[in-house]
């Protein structure tokens, strides 16, 4: 099953520019602004609350960086008749690889030498948003909401990030100090439930934001200049839903400055 993930997560990053630069960035982005569950407007109990498991796998900018975590989450939600909110906490552990590990330029020390670190870090969650239910029920339009994520990112690869960032660059490295991270935006979804089994539902979401004034606190070498000039961390996040009786199946994609993909698997408490 996690080759199978892995060989997933692959096809998303094969469209991604090679380049010699490589960009330090924190492992949680992209894979931050996870989807949580909510009861829909027709049903009896409003709230809902769901532990779930994540496999995420995502890659830097260019290619520079690849992460793969395993995440837990615990999210509570509540419904009323034209408004819901959401909030919750995850963790995840990991590991981060990159660097040039086939160099044999005279300039070896202009490049990042080969990496493997350990990453940590925990998160918190909070969303709030207004919805319309159809006239039969089965469908909840959540047409606008307000979402938010805080995370605290360490271990190795963080110190990694931070030692480089203090001492001279090497000129094919970019590479931001960050460990507390913010972002925001806005997402629209829908869900609907099958007509015949209101235990069976769908959901399709998708995010839009960023990380305010990520990218001006990246330092880069010479070279690495032109790939962070003018960028932004303003990036999106689709999200696929099923449930089936308490058990529920996201896929997620995200170009959120991280090229980001993932797979989680819930059960809901009501």
């Amino acid at each position: 099953m996690k080759n199978q993930i892995i060989a997933l997560s692959s096809l998303l990053f094969l469209s991604a520019l090679t380049s010699c630069t490589s960009l330090l960035t924190p492992a949680v982005l992209g894979n931050n602004m996870g989807y949580m569950p909510k009861a829909m407007g027709a049903d009896t109990i409003k709230t809902l609350t769901t532990v779930s498991a994540s496999y995420a796998g995502s890659t830097s900018p260019n290619t520079g960086t690849n992460f793969g975590l395993g995440m837990a989450n615990i999210n509570s939600s509540h419904t009323f008749k034209k408004v819901n909110i959401s909030y919750g906490i995850f963790g995840y552990v990991g590991k981060a690889k990159g660097g040039d590990r086939d160099k044999n330029t005279p300039d070896l020390k202009n490049y990042l030498p080969s990496f493997q670190k350990s990453i940590s870090g925990v998160g918190l969650r909070l969303s709030a948003g207004l919805h319309n239910t159809s006239a039969n029920g089965n469908t909840d339009f959540r047409y606008i909401n307000f979402e938010n994520a805080l995370s605290f990112e360490g271990g190795a690869y963080t110190k990694l990030r931070q030692e480089v960032y203090s001492n001279p660059i090497p000129d094919y490295v970019a590479v931001t100090n960050r460990n507390v991270l913010w972002t925001t935006g806005l997402s629209t979804e829908v869900i609907w439930r099958a007509r015949n089994d209101h235990d069976i539902r769908h959901a399709f979401r998708f995010f839009l934001g960023g990380t305010p004034n990520f990218a001006n606190s990246f330092r880069s070498g010479a070279k690495a200049y032109d790939e962070i000039n003018g960028k932004n961390s303003f990036g999106w996040v689709f999200n696929y839903f099923l449930y089936i009786k308490r058990f529920s199946l996201s896929y997620e994609m995200a170009d959120n400055v991280n090229y980001a993909q993932k797979i989680s698997l819930g059960y809901s408490f009501q």
